[in-house]
């Protein structure tokens, strides 16, 4: 029974990875990246801040 699910997820898997064209997996990765890029903007502006008022009062 074990391997008939295994064989079911292949499926559905292989099934959605052939629905993808290549616009559709340029959209999702663009969502992806715009999402962890505005947290590396935002962290990196507060860390920066942070390490330019410690160096400038040094």
């Amino acid at each position: 029974i074990g391997q008939d699910i295994v064989s079911k997820i292949e499926t559905i898997i292989n099934n959605r990875l052939n629905e993808l064209t290549p616009q559709l997996v340029k959209e999702i990765v663009k969502k992806i990246i715009k999402v962890h890029l505005g947290w590396l903007v935002v962290w990196g502006g507060i860390f920066g801040g942070i390490l330019g008022a410690i160096f400038n009062f040094a």
